[in-house]
């Protein structure tokens, strides 16, 4: 009887039975390959894209940033600039007051308007035609008056200005894996801008374009990286706020 069974003819053999089986499998295990493959693809285009807008969002804030740097014909808020590192203060909260009478060099108390909401112990910074002054507030900024920590190093005029400035930097440096990093340090703290990077250089042109190593002649800055992943080398060029 089994012997009929296996032998019918409007049934299906154990030969065919196997054969099919194992045809399945070959599909099936093909089937799982290519997406294994295409899963593989997909995650690495997700990376390749994640890191691409990293990239690209980590360079619009720089720019934006090194756009509020006041350089000026001292230099002196353009504190650091060689290849692989740029510091330097801006006014990033946008908050700034004016003189109303004339301040003289030694002088701690200061007659102003606009700063009443200023907190203590944040820098401050006082320019005119000349150059500028750093130092930070005692105590939290009052209606007409701001008292500075340290005394001026030098006398400024009725309507110089007066604004809050926040330290920056931008330096090639290494996240917590060891791997090179472009990082971005605001005041005491520095956080990773744009990881993977194993080429970060700076360089400083004048307003005629021209290389410059003089920061009181520095216009333009240049930001050149290698990311990996990135076939072709991304240039960036951010021209410095001018008095």
């Amino acid at each position: 009887m089994i012997s009929r069974l296996l032998g019918n003819d409007q049934g299906v053999c154990l030969a065919e039975l196997m054969i099919a089986l194992t045809a399945g499998a070959v599909v099936l295990a093909a089937a799982v390959q290519s997406l294994t493959h295409f899963e593989r693809r997909l995650s690495a285009q997700q990376e390749a894209m994640g890191r691409h807008q990293d990239v690209r969002i980590g360079l619009s804030v720089m720019g934006d940033e090194l756009r509020l740097a006041d350089v000026g014909k001292s230099g002196a808020l353009l504190l650091t600039a060689n290849q692989q590192e740029v510091a330097f203060l801006a006014n990033l909260e946008g908050a700034s007051a004016v003189l109303t009478d004339a301040a003289q060099s030694g002088q701690q108390e200061l007659r102003v308007t606009g700063a009443a909401d200023w907190a203590k112990g944040k820098r401050v910074v006082l320019c005119m035609e000349g150059g500028c002054a750093e130092s930070f507030l005692a105590r939290a900024g009052q209606l007409k008056t701001l008292s500075l920590a340290q005394p001026l190093d030098r006398a400024f005029p009725p309507g110089s200005k007066v604004w809050l400035a926040s330290y920056l930097r931008y330096y090639l440096g290494k996240d917590r894996e060891g791997r090179p990093t472009l990082m971005r340090q605001m005041d005491g703290g520095a956080n990773p801008l744009i990881g993977e990077t194993p080429l970060v250089r700076f360089r400083y042109l004048d307003k005629d374009g021209k290389p410059t190593g003089e920061l009181g002649r520095v216009a333009r800055m240049r930001i050149e990286l290698g990311v990996t992943g990135e076939r072709r080398l991304l240039v960036k060029e951010v021209g410095f706020r001018a008095r």
